[in-house]
């Protein structure tokens, strides 16, 4: 009988060891990466506005506008002025070509007075241009970005100095057959089953925490540039949580595909989940009347929860067997005497 005890409880240290053994596990996660600071640039802090300028033209129509620019350096700053044709890939990143080179650039449309100019120090200037679309230009979308580069020598003894710049979106609508629509390709929502506790404010999702991935695609299939807003829902079919994610709003060039993905900010803890992709977007670049949706199912189980659980509740039942079987051996002794 004795021995039978000893076995007993030799299991119950067993169970206590690997019940430790895993809230260890649980308790330690990854150390969080240090976050980066931004590197500030020197000698060049210049301000644009606006970032982009939508217009409606005539063939053979022009118009003045201008570029508002503020230098909010302690010294005057000198800039190369000039306009290039760009391309935007599926995850929003920019090349960019000389004028002409894509099919509905703008380009050598805009009227150049001053190629180099000298913004004083601690000032806010507006400098003129014009947009001229020639009397052929078909209907459509067609476009450019206008470059305020940095032109100041280096410091003697410097060595080369890197150039900085920045730029103001054009965009011109040619009236005639124009399409404006947009179209979800795709959406997709990951669904956790083994994460421990919610993501951090800051910084990258990784496990043990929640990390709940999204993913839209979204492709421009008009012939026209579409500014949208994307908003993502989400709420239980059975479960607890719901929230959305506001993504802004994005401009997408026509026949083009946006990729936008991210994680959850505060995902769900449990249940069956739908969520709704909502792309919005209308005649211009302020007006969203028109919405297309698309949703998702997912789900978010937290297995390891439950099996720290039923873990913690095994070891609780051998416990309680141990210490049972040895009162009544103790009781048995006692009785004996």
């Amino acid at each position: 009988m004795r021995d039978k005890y000893r076995r007993g409880g030799r299991r119950s240290r067993g169970w206590g060891l690997a019940a430790v053994l895993l809230v260890s596990l649980l308790l330690c996660g990854p150390v969080p990466a240090p976050s980066a600071r931004a590197q500030e640039v020197e000698g060049f802090d210049l301000t644009v506005s606006p970032v982009k300028k939508e217009f409606t033209l005539q063939p053979g129509e022009g118009l003045d506008f201008a570029v508002t620019l503020i230098n909010h350096a302690e010294h005057d700053q000198e800039l190369l002025v000039y306009a290039m044709d760009f391309t935007v890939d599926q995850y929003g990143n920019y090349e960019f070509h000389e004028p002409g080179q894509i099919s509905y650039s703008c380009s050598r449309w805009i009227e150049i007075p001053r190629e180099r100019l000298v913004i004083p120090a601690r000032t806010q200037h507006e400098e003129p241009f014009r947009l001229q679309a020639p009397p052929d230009a078909e209907p459509g979308g067609h476009f450019s970005v206008l470059f305020f580069q940095d032109a100041s020598e280096p410091p003697p003894g410097q060595g080369v100095k890197p150039s900085y710049r920045i730029g103001s979106l054009i965009l011109v609508t040619i009236p005639g057959e124009i399409v404006r629509d947009a179209e979800i390709r795709s959406f997709s929502v990951g669904s956790d089953f083994f994460s421990l506790w919610g993501p951090p404010e800051e910084g990258e999702v990784k496990w043990p925490a929640r990390d709940i991935p999204y993913r839209v695609e979204v492709e421009n299939t008009g012939n026209v540039h579409l500014t949208l807003r994307l908003l993502i829902l989400y709420r239980p079919s059975v479960g607890f949580g719901s929230g959305s994610v506001d993504l802004g709003e994005i401009t997408i060039l026509p026949g083009t595909v946006r990729v936008l993905e991210g994680h959850l900010p505060k995902p769900p803890f449990l249940g069956f989940f739908r969520a709704e992709a909502v792309v919005s977007y209308g005649p211009d670049m302020y007006t969203f009347d028109t919405e297309k949706r698309a949703g998702k199912r997912f789900v978010v189980f937290p297995v390891l929860w439950f099996l720290f659980l039923v873990l913690v509740g095994t070891g609780v039942w051998y416990l309680a067997r141990f210490l049972r079987g040895r009162f009544q051996v103790s009781l048995r002794v006692s009785r004996r005497r």
